[in-house]
């Protein structure tokens, strides 16, 4: 069975996340895995101090995700949910516990960061975007709306890059209706998008926006899609200290779901 794995703080934003996944379980018939990573909180004074022991920071951390199974049952009955806590790294662990499963998407909430860790090394959501292999759906906290009908994928001018039948495998699975779009700011250098166009079944509507962002938020509430998949690629420090990347900004500013397919994803 396919398995969505869906990593938890126990937060609203990471509720409102399980729930999204709970529908999304349901609609392509996954099993859901929740899973906690924790660390061990040490107080620095002349010498390292255990704050409290692993064994409590284990119970904490099982009976949180006992009260987030029990919740996701609750609305979604005839889901599988099994939950896993881990002591560690949280890419490291998510990672580890993906490989493991098999994970056919993650599925997490839109935490922020603030300020200078923002800027060095961005938000949560990004951190997992940026270190690991597997398709990561972020989930607005505001965002109510878990039936996924249309589906859009932004493309940009890398379109070789595009891993096709993974976007055909998704959209398949979730028995939704497909559109590309394509955002680019002038209309000379017209990208050639007709073989995309044939290997995916759809057509590709080209919108002309100074604004990337502006351009994609337009599309979306002009045709009511409900997830929009973006294709990371992979930035330096510098690049994303003076420079906003396109994933950052999306995940930021866009209002529905979004789903990432790392370049590192396998393209079959």
């Amino acid at each position: 069975m396919k398995a969505i794995v869906v990593p938890t703080d126990f937060s609203t934003t990471a509720e409102n996340a399980m729930l999204y996944a709970g529908q999304l379980a349901k609609t392509i018939d996954a099993e859901i895995l929740l899973v906690h990573v924790y660390q061990i909180p040490v107080g620095m004074n002349d010498m390292p101090v255990l704050m409290v022991s692993t064994d409590e920071l284990k119970n904490n951390a099982d009976e949180g995700l006992n009260r987030a199974k029990e919740l996701l049952q609750k609305n979604y009955n005839d889901v599988e949910v099994k939950t896993e806590s881990r002591l560690g790294n949280v890419t490291d662990e998510l990672n580890d516990v993906c490989e493991k499963a098999n994970a056919f998407v993650i599925v997490t909430g839109k935490h922020g960061a603030s300020g200078l860790e923002r800027a060095l090394f961005g938000s949560t959501s990004l951190s997992i975007i940026r270190h690991t292999k597997y398709p990561v759906v972020v989930v607005p906290h505001h965002s109510q709306k878990h039936q996924i009908k249309n589906v859009a994928v932004a493309i940009d001018d890398v379109a070789e890059t595009l891993p096709v039948g993974k976007i055909k495998s998704l959209t398949t699975e979730l028995k939704a209706t497909l559109h590309l779009i394509h955002v680019q700011q002038q209309k000379t250098g017209l990208a050639d998008l007709t073989n995309i166009e044939r290997e995916l079944g759809a057509s590709c509507v080209t919108i002309y926006d100074d604004e990337f962002v502006h351009g994609i938020e337009s599309f979306i509430n002009q045709n009511n899609i409900d997830l929009l998949i973006i294709l990371p690629h992979k930035h330096t420090l510098i690049e994303r200290l003076f420079f906003r990347t396109h994933t950052a900004e999306v995940l930021n500013k866009v209002s529905i779901p979004i789903m990432c397919i790392n370049e590192r994803s396998d393209r079959n």
